[in-house]
């Protein structure tokens, strides 16, 4: 018999391709509290512990964040760090055995009050303070993290992506027009600066790649027509149609 304590800090993991899988997963392992998946590096070697596709769940976040980055079987530890030189940054709490990036979620833990709360509670506080920040924050890392209040509308998300998938030339055929009031840049893909567009009540993206085919540059999409399609592609910049988006 399972005791109530072991089940508790049970990790259930499983490899979800699309939001079927997904939904009728969580609902049979009685949706658990809290769920993350690396949609990141999978092939870090200092990062999570994970294959292609594969989530996490449990009503532990603890026991959830140390089996998503293998925790005990990599060895990884907290490092409580003293410089031995003087002019070196101040005693801190450092991550032995993860990526000098996910170490950014330790930095708070050495801001003065929680810092000295942490050292006072060992390297135990110091994970646990660690690994929740790295779940709150793990947008930022290329994770997808989930508490169990958000699962509805995360499926719900992810089955009209599934339907976008399989049915491109429908949501392609829907256009919507407006005037560009403001941009942002999404980051690079495929060696071209990735950029969004909105007008308003729609959002799309478009590329530095597809600007420059068309003599266009970012500095001038605010204030211009616009046309987007169903699937978030900006389609014309005023009466300009932009080239296919695998520039």
């Amino acid at each position: 018999m399972i005791s109530a304590s072991s089940q508790c800090t049970k990790v259930f993991r499983s490899v979800l391709t699309n939001s079927s899988q997904f939904e009728a997963y969580v609902n049979r392992i009685g949706r658990p509290r809290f769920a993350i998946n690396c949609v990141g590096d999978q092939f870090d070697e200092q990062g999570p512990g994970l294959l292609p596709d594969e989530w996490l769940f449990a009503d532990d976040l603890e026991r959830l964040m140390m089996d998503f980055f293998a925790w005990e079987a990599r060895g990884i530890r907290m490092e409580w760090v003293t410089p031995t030189v003087s002019g070196k940054p101040s005693p801190r709490w450092r991550v032995a055995g993860l990526s000098d990036y996910l170490n950014k979620s330790a930095s708070h833990l050495n801001a003065a009050l929680l810092g000295t709360l942490c050292q006072a509670m060992g390297a135990d506080g110091a994970r646990k303070a660690f690994l929740e920040a790295v779940f709150a924050d793990a947008g930022s890392y290329g994770f997808i993290a989930l508490h169990a209040d958000r699962y509805d509308h995360f499926i719900e998300e992810w089955k009209t992506n599934d339907d976008k998938a399989a049915r491109p030339a429908d949501y392609r055929a829907d256009k919507r027009f407006g005037v560009v009031s403001a941009v942002g840049e999404l980051g690079v893909e495929h060696a071209s600066v990735q950029y969004w567009a909105s007008i308003g009540w729609a959002s799309g993206w478009l590329s530095e790649a597809q600007l420059r085919e068309v003599g266009l540059s970012y500095d001038v999409l605010i204030g211009q027509t616009c046309v987007i399609n169903g699937l978030g592609e900006v389609e014309w910049i005023g009466n300009i149609p932009l080239p296919d988006c695998d520039l």
